[in-house]
């Protein structure tokens, strides 16, 4: 195609820049920002944030010569004004969800969302825009003039200079961000995952790269694992047709702080009304997040007794998704490799979360996965169905975890930078606990009338000011607050009257819990497969470890973990106290 006319590359980069960062942008900065001038502040940054990184990116193309640089432009273009469509005319966040459905044809959108106005649209925004620049022919400095090392070095100072102005802009908004997150008492996420997955082309790019892992080194990292669905038989003894299966993975949330497993104060109001509701005192399998969700969804011994906690086999969300579950999982933290660990059909990460909360000026907390929950039950698919909720839960800093309403105990702790006493410590992450009681009330809400069976389990305790530390010690010589867990389930009425061979799981737990009996995070694997009715004529399931068995044997208490429970947290169980209470040691 012969160019009617030429430009300077530095002034194609501007505006190609400028064109998807700020102009297909501009609805959506604008949708996001409230009538205030650190928003309008944030809006401008983020619009200069993302023209800079379209510039970046354009910069370093550009070093591969004119057609691969045209090409891959094209490229920015046409999905970028795609992508605009939906993000300004049906509020769609594009993220990793969106990708998936696209590139696997799996497409849910309505069918005028693909109709006649969508291609005109791709035309005026995407189409005539490639062509023109198709018809440009660059000129200076990159292509003819100069001799390599300059066209390099020159391309490499834009990309420099446009780096240092997204850095800028970032840290700006951050510090912005932290500061409106410190008048209001609020969590904020990372502002520049925020940016990445709400605006273009940063969302779409890194939610392709995400899928691109996945299929590559994610599926390969995984290929050398144990996979129980392969290797032993698992039967269903009762129809599990339309049965939802909800897991709730916690965050810190002790269960010596729950008042309804007789912590002094009433933290737990509302589940304490639920009448088909098992909840036990569990020990962790480890102190940290990344270690425990390695080891509390696998059977035992299924990662490798190393600091590492190597992994060795499938965990429990992977071989309910081999038996034919449906599964989402939405997550209020970025915990990635775990995620693509578990074949999931879809998910949604803290990052996409707070692009959506954004968008809808919502308070960025875990009620969200409440809400994510109730969206996505009113779509298809039918079946049997498996939901992952991911909580921040009781996450340091405390009193960021919960609305002001929840703000029962006083005086909190509120900044990291206070110097807090024990009392304000005690007192914020006992808010944080009445707070997880409302959304776990609220979740089971939503599937109150669906045959379905919620569990929730935190993946680690908490020390509250003592040892000064709060999670994460080794686990050999970690403090006994940090292994105390809640393990809940919740069962409703069509599940326990459609078999009863499940009203005689429940059974089972509900006589666990009239002993006080003490579990532990490696009876998940067996107790989720023998809840729901599985059975394994081979030995893929332990009956010994299954809570929901006849024949469960117990959990063998060991050290390091013998101090996890204690007789004194036993007497307390009865006694009532107006004082803030202590740490049960």
């Amino acid at each position: 195609m012969k160019s009617r006319f030429s430009t300077n590359l530095y002034a194609i980069n501007l505006c190609i820049a400028v064109y998807i960062g700020l102009a297909l942008n501009f609805v959506n900065l604008w949708r996001n920002t409230d009538s205030t001038p650190s928003d309008f502040a944030i809006m401008a940054l983020s619009g200069i944030t993302m023209s800079a990184a379209v510039y970046l990116l354009l910069s370093v193309c550009s070093l591969a010569g004119q057609i691969t640089y045209k090409s891959i432009a094209s490229l920015l273009l046409f999905c970028s004004a795609a992508a605009s469509y939906y993000m300004i005319f049906f509020n769609v966040i594009i993220g990793y969800g969106v990708i998936v459905s696209v590139l696997t044809t799996d497409i849910d959108l309505s069918v005028e969302s693909v109709g006649y106005k969508f291609a005109l649209w791709l035309m005026a925004t995407g189409i005539l825009p490639i062509i023109l620049l198709w018809k440009i022919s660059i000129t200076r400095p990159c292509f003819r003039q100069y001799p390599r090392l300059m066209r390099t070095l020159s391309s490499m100072t834009a990309g420099i200079v446009a780096y240092i102005v997204i850095a800028v802009s970032v840290h700006n908004i951050d510090s912005i961000t932290k500061r409106q997150a410190e008048k209001q008492n609020t969590y904020t996420a990372s502002p520049g995952g925020i940016l990445a997955h709400t605006y273009l082309p940063t969302n779409w790019i890194s939610a392709l790269a995400l899928y691109a892992w996945e299929k590559g080194y994610g599926n390969e990292s995984l290929e050398n694992r144990f996979d129980p669905a392969k290797h032993f038989t698992y039967n269903e003894t009762t129809p599990l047709d339309d049965t939802l299966v909800v897991f709730i993975i916690g965050e810190t949330t002790r269960a010596d702080h729950m008042g309804i497993l007789g912590y002094d104060r009433d933290t737990t109001p509302l589940l304490e009304k639920e009448k088909n509701l098992v909840i036990l005192r569990g020990v962790s399998c480890d102190t940290a997040t990344k270690l425990s969700l390695k080891c509390m969804f696998v059977r035992k011994n299924g990662t490798a007794n190393n600091e590492q906690r190597t992994l060795r086999e499938y965990n429990i969300f992977a071989v309910l998704h081999e038996l034919g579950f449906k599964s989402q999982l939405f997550a209020m933290q970025s915990e990635l490799w775990f995620y693509n660990s578990i074949r999931t059909d879809s998910y949604k990460f803290r990052e996409i979360l707070a692009a959506q909360s954004t968008s809808k000026h919502k308070r960025l907390d875990d009620m969200l996965l409440a809400d994510e929950l109730g969206k996505t039950l009113k779509k298809p698919p039918h079946g049997k169905r498996l939901i992952i909720l991911h909580m921040k839960g009781s996450h340091y800093l405390y009193s960021e975890r919960y609305p002001r309403e929840f703000a029962r105990y006083t005086p909190e702790c509120k900044s990291i930078d206070d110097n807090c006493t024990h009392e304000q410590m005690v007192n914020a992450y006992d808010n944080s606990v009445l707070y997880i009681d409302t959304i776990l009330a609220r979740i089971i809400d939503e599937v109150r009338n669906r045959k379905a069976i919620v569990f929730f389990s935190s993946d680690h305790g908490e020390s509250i000011n003592e040892n000064e530390h709060f999670h994460a010690t080794p686990r050999r010589v970690a403090p006994p607050e940090q292994f105390r867990v809640p393990v809940m389930v919740w069962t409703s009425d069509a599940f326990l009257n459609s078999s009863p061979a499940h009203a005689e799981a429940f059974k089972n737990l509900q006589a666990l819990q009239q002993r006080n009996a003490i579990v532990s995070h490696t009876s998940i694997f067996d107790t989720l497969l023998g809840c729901l009715g599985y059975q394994s004529p081979d030995g893929g399931i332990d009956e010994r470890n299954d809570l929901c068995s006849k024949d469960y044997t117990g959990f063998p208490i060991k050290f390091p973990l013998a101090g996890a429970y204690t007789t004194s947290h036993f007497d307390r169980i009865s006694q009532q106290s107006d004082a803030p209470p202590s740490i049960i040691r």
